[in-house]
């Protein structure tokens, strides 16, 4: 399973020669294998590095067991450098060349379907779930004591007038019972697995009480609520928690984009445009970078400080070293904004980003 060390250990690495990044969709319900195999050909025709090509190709015909729905692979022969991701989403089909690993395609991947948690919640108990890149995990299963509603009226109403339990009473004591069991394995599995994002499914009643017995900062990570019983299979909880990512990830996007335009027509902590971003992810003040995922620009980048610029500069005005040309100014944009701990969104598309120069950020001050 792919996981943040991993990225991390792509954006750190560094070497001689030239990287081939490989993304391939092989999911089986929208393309055939040879055809997958045939697209990855046509792929390739233009990459000039024949070996990458040729160790790339062989572990496609040769070595990839085709259970994923997309595929990551990056090569650098020169350096002995080869690495493989598979994962449980489709990656649209791109080739990349550059001095390090493109990692653009993973950023999108992993901020969409990555650290969610799913609940499935009634009055006796919940099923609990990672769902990570596609793939969906049932983790945790608790179950508590029974509740059996009782009938009001007649001999019971009486009976309880003359000093007997009050059945409802009972049931509800032991409904709460058993949400606060919950609870508590629920935290605890939201700990356990570093679950960032949180959707519930149940009925509105057991969604609402689940929810108001959370502590408030696990309240905060509730993304999604829908319908659906405990007793849901495995592909209709899939197909539910895919949707609900994906829509999501649509819905946080728009309202930072709003947000970063807002702040930037106020002169705020916001940026649009891409010199302006630069220059705010070179001084370390951006929070959240916002980018469409095919916005590239070539520009410059110095070879003291690594300053990004799409302006011709004769010197850098940080150190005053000279200025390499680059193809891939927005690439390593992102990147730089990785690596100095900041969040990046790479959105598929966007009207109003797009607008704004296809590139913005809020800022941290």
């Amino acid at each position: 399973m792919f996981s943040e060390k991993d990225l991390k250990s792509l954006l750190d690495y560094s070497s001689d020669g030239r990287v081939l990044s490989v993304y391939l969709n092989t999911d089986p319900t929208v393309v055939q294998t040879e055809a997958a195999k045939i697209q990855l050909r046509n792929l390739l025709k233009t990459v000039d590095l024949p070996e990458d090509v040729q160790v790339v190709e062989q572990f496609i015909n040769f070595e990839y067991d085709w259970t994923g729905k997309g595929l990551a692979v990056f090569s650098n022969h020169s350096a002995d450098y080869f690495h493989t991701y598979q994962f449980g989403v489709s990656v649209p089909d791109r080739v990349f060349i550059a001095d390090r690993p493109v990692v653009r395609p993973l950023v999108r991947l992993t901020d969409t379907f990555m650290g969610w948690g799913v609940v499935l919640v009634d009055k006796q108990g919940a099923r609990l779930f990672s769902f990570d890149l596609g793939e969906l995990k049932e983790m945790e299963e608790i179950t508590g004591d029974e509740v059996k509603q009782t009938k009001r009226g007649g001999g019971n109403a009486m009976h309880g007038r003359m000093g007997g339990s009050d059945p409802s009473g009972k049931v509800e004591n032991i409904i709460e019972r058993n949400i606060k069991d919950v609870i508590e394995y629920a935290t605890e599995f939201f700990k356990r697995y570093h679950i960032r994002r949180i959707m519930i499914g149940g009925t509105d009643d057991n969604i609402a009480r689940f929810k108001d017995e959370l502590p408030k900062a696990w309240q905060s990570l509730v993304v999604s609520e829908f319908s659906m019983s405990m007793t849901a299979g495995h592909q209709e909880v899939l197909e539910q928690a895919t949707r609900v990512a994906l829509a999501a990830q649509e819905r946080i996007s728009q309202a930072l984009v709003n947000q970063a335009i807002t702040l930037a027509a106020k002169g705020s902590n916001g940026v649009t445009g891409l010199i302006d971003t630069l220059n705010a992810i070179h001084e370390g003040r951006v929070k959240t970078l916002l980018v469409l995922q095919d916005f590239e620009e070539s520009g410059f980048r110095c070879s003291g400080c690594g300053y990004l610029t799409v302006q011709e500069l004769e010197t850098c005005p940080f150190c005053k070293a000279s200025f390499d040309r680059i193809d891939n100014a927005v690439e390593l944009a992102i990147q730089e904004t990785l690596i100095k701990n900041a969040e990046a969104k790479v959105l598929e598309e966007n009207e109003a980003l797009a607008t704004a120069g296809h590139i913005a950020a809020i800022l941290r001050y």
